[in-house]
Parts: C-alpha cells; structure tokens; sequence
C-alpha cells in the first residue's frame, strides 16, 4: 500500500476532527465534574442528615440514662436512709442494754460495799 501525502486540507481535516474530539473531550470532563460536584453535595447532604440524626438520638439516651441514674440514685439514698435509721434504733436498743446491765451492776457494786462496810464498821 502506498501512503498517501499529507496535503493541507487533509491536514486541515486532521485539525478539525482532533478539535472535536478535544471538545467532547472536554465536554465529557465538564459533565463528569458537575456529575460529581452533585454526588459530592448529595453525600455531604445524607452525611449531614444521618450526623444530626445520631446526635439527636445520642441526646435521647443520654437523657434517658440521665434520669434512669437519678432514680437510681434516689432509690438507693432512700434505702441507706432506711437502712442507717434502722441501724440507729437498734444500736440505741443495745446501748439501752448496755446501760441497764451498768446500772445493775452499779447498783450491785453499791450494795455490795455498804454491806462490805456494815460488816466492817458493824461487825
């Protein structure tokens, strides 16, 4: 096969069709950037959405834990309460005891030495 020459309107031809195919090169870009500009900004949209779904739902539990605790927290003060008053009174029953034997043992240790002494001084 035997070449042809190039002539310049072949070369004007070869011009014009890399042109084109430039420009559709570039309209391709352009379309794809502007495709994924709008990907870009749907994506940041849904992200957005779902970060301050999260959040609001973060805020619920926290709020739900929050007061679970402080029923805790009252629950259990309400048992130390009742639980101290009741150590209380029985403490108080013991150290009533307590200083009834005392007394008794007081009041035997008295006798005991005025008859200790009687008999001394009587006797």
């Amino acid at each position: 096969m035997m070449r042809e020459a190039w002539t310049d309107e072949r070369l004007d031809d070869l011009s014009k069709q890399m042109g084109h195919g430039f420009a559709e090169v570039k309209a391709e870009i352009k379309s794809t950037r502007g495709e994924l500009k709008d990907e870009i900004a749907s994506t940041r949209a849904e992200l957005k959405e779902e970060i301050s779904s999260t959040r609001a739902e973060l805020k619920g539990e926290i709020s739900s834990t929050k007061a679970e605790l402080k029923g805790e927290i009252a629950s259990t003060k309400a048992e130390l309460k009742e639980e101290i008053s009741s150590t209380r009174v029985e403490l108080k029953s013991e150290i009533a005891a307590i200083n009834s034997r005392f007394d008794k043992l007081t009041y035997t240790l008295i006798a005991a030495l005025i008859g200790l002494l009687a008999t001394h001084y009587l006797g």
